[in-house]
């Protein structure tokens, strides 16, 4: 479990498209292995110290092991990035993206590059607002007052318009419209498509996990209906996506990969067999429309055992450790397949991306990221 620091920055924009410019800026900073452990709905907010459009304003808690001093200069590069390059006199204007530290734990400095806390805040709801969404309790170490206690005492008169936490959702179907999710037994492949599903108003490809006749036969006795589960699943999988696909789709997104089928098949079938499955497999793939983008969900496999137990599908409970072992091989094995899409890993150990809407917005992101970097 990752221990949460009292690290927290704002990001504003009011010039172009204002929300990519967070997202992105959100996006970047991930990709320099900080975590966003708690972010604030988006604020319309006016400019402050001079005249020009409305802001998107939000703040962001980080987890970083970099010092104040280092996290500073991958903000500016962020920055720039997006086409930002601070001057010393620049002063208050228009700017595609703002991204300020406004406190690292505890520490107090004052150096040619950075002030901590950082001056101000106090002063600014288009701050203090998001800020108290995400930390009601810190502490300001100069002013030794709450977020809370600084705004109520704030003298901005300034009214923040805060939008739905929904609205963070970056435009992830305008590239990718036929997103599949994929992972072993247990790790929310229909949570997340069902989530994303109700996110877009996209439509839902599921499997159909329940009719197949042989699978608690199987679990009981994987030797014996193999062969019969495995033939059952692809026939029935190949039926469900040529029926799903006879009317035309604009946006899908599915809780299932059908190469899944060989995952599975490879652990189960002897080998003799599975060469007859995967000659029978590859004729049929052929006809069938493949995703535009993979998300592959990972998990620790006491993870995973937790999750099966938790959901109580009779059928599943007699699954072992063993078997999750081998058919996370399998997964990672597929991943290494050269596939014409785009392919995004997300470790969902410490995502509870059901409940979480900060964490479900995380996975939004490492989908959108792949458009651009």
């Amino acid at each position: 479990m990752i221990k949460k620091k009292q690290i927290f920055i704002s990001l504003g924009s009011n010039q172009g498209d204002r929300l990519v410019y967070l997202i992105k800026a959100l996006c970047l900073l991930e990709a320099h292995e900080i975590k966003v452990i708690g972010l604030s709905r988006v604020f319309e907010t006016p400019p402050w110290g001079f005249e020009s459009t409305p802001f998107y304003n939000a703040c962001a808690q980080l987890y970083t092991n970099v010092s104040p001093q280092e996290l500073m200069q991958i903000l500016l590069k962020v920055e720039k990035y997006l086409g930002r390059t601070r001057t010393e006199n620049t002063g208050y204007a228009a700017r595609s993206i703002d991204l300020d530290l406004l406190c690292f734990e505890e520490v107090i400095m004052n150096s040619d590059i950075l002030t901590l806390p950082h001056p101000r805040l106090e002063l600014r709801n288009f701050v203090l607002q998001p800020l108290e969404e995400i930390s009601k309790e810190w502490i300001h170490p100069v002013l030794n007052k709450t977020v809370s206690e600084l705004r109520e005492q704030s003298s901005d008169t300034a009214v923040c318009k805060p939008f739905p936490f929904s609205f963070w959702s970056p435009p992830i179907f305008t590239t990718y419209a036929y997103i599949a999710i994929e992972g072993n037994i247990g790790i929310g492949k229909s949570t997340l498509a069902q989530q994303i599903k109700e996110q877009y108003s996209v439509e839902l490809h599921s499997e159909r996990f329940t009719n197949n006749p042989y699978l608690p036969l199987f679990y009981k006795n994987p030797q014996k209906y193999a062969l019969d589960v495995e033939t059952f699943f692809l026939n029935d999988r190949v039926e469900q996506m040529v029926q799903f696909w006879n009317e035309e789709k604009a946006s899908v997104v599915s809780d299932y990969f059908i190469y899944k089928s060989l995952v599975f098949a490879a652990q189960n079938l002897t080998s003799l067999d599975f060469r007859s499955y995967e000659k029978q497999f590859s004729s049929l793939v052929t006809k069938l429309n493949a995703p535009s983008f993979l998300v592959y969900l990972k998990a620790d496999i006491f993870h995973l055992m937790r999750q099966i137990k938790k959901r109580g599908r009779p059928f599943e409970q007699e699954i072992k450790e063993d078997y999750l072992r081998k058919i996370d091989q399998g997964y990672e094995n597929l991943m290494q397949t050269n596939f014409s899409f785009p392919v995004v890993r997300i470790e969902v150990d410490e995502l509870n991306f059901e409940t979480d809407t900060t964490a479900f917005q995380g996975i939004l992101r490492k989908i959108y990221a792949t458009t651009f970097l």
